[in-house]
């Protein structure tokens, strides 16, 4: 499976949501940012390209984490969502980031791939309703699932993937099992969309 996960919007979590789920299905991390956290086994695209190297293409499982140039999308973003099988488009629940992900969603839907859209870092049940109202009426019916706010992100940043992959054997951490439980669910179903979709 290939997963392009591709925003216009810097800060809606797009490269936490790339890294876990590249942990989670087992898949190569291969990021256009030139500034990445601490994983060992990065493959970095020199922001200067304009295609997604053709040995990159090939890979059987990866997740490409491609930013965008300001409103903007990076030519590699459209290349990668030719060959990728579904596309996540992270937002959070402010007007702007509400905003990007609309346009993103509208630059990237010529490509005829499944979109997921996934409502990130919230605490407030009602802004999630909101934003996932606003979203429906402005791009019709699309699946939008939800990451509720947490420190997984940062624990599996700083920790790195083994520590994701290991975390039901870590004592004391019972909130953290059972979010990276939660985003389990929301990987399976991207994937299922995916495939559905190929």
């Amino acid at each position: 499976m290939k997963y392009l996960v591709t925003s216009i919007k810097g800060g809606v979590g797009k490269s936490s949501i790339a890294l876990n789920l590249a942990a989670h299905s087992g898949s190569q991390y291969i990021t256009n940012d030139i500034t990445t956290s601490a994983i060992e086994e990065v493959i970095q695209i020199p922001i200067n390209k304009k295609r997604i190297p053709a040995e990159l293409t090939k890979l059987e499982n990866t997740v490409f984490d491609l930013g965008a140039l300001s409103s903007l999308l990076d030519p590699k973003i459209a290349h990668a969502a030719s060959f990728c099988d579904v596309v996540i488009i992270p937002t959070r629940t402010d007007p702007r980031s509400i905003a990007a992900t609309i346009k993103t969603h509208q630059l990237i839907k010529d490509a005829g791939k499944p979109i997921v859209i996934i409502i990130n870092h919230f605490k407030d049940n009602k802004k999630h309703d909101a934003a996932r109202s606003q979203l429906l009426n402005a791009l019709g019916k699309v699946p939008i699932l939800a990451i509720r706010e947490t420190t997984l992100f940062d624990r599996v940043s700083g920790d790195g993937i083994e520590w994701f992959l290991n975390i039901q054997n870590v004592k004391g951490l019972y909130m953290l099992q059972r979010t990276a439980e939660a985003h389990s669910v929301v990987y399976d179903r991207i994937t299922a969309i995916g495939r559905r979709g190929q």
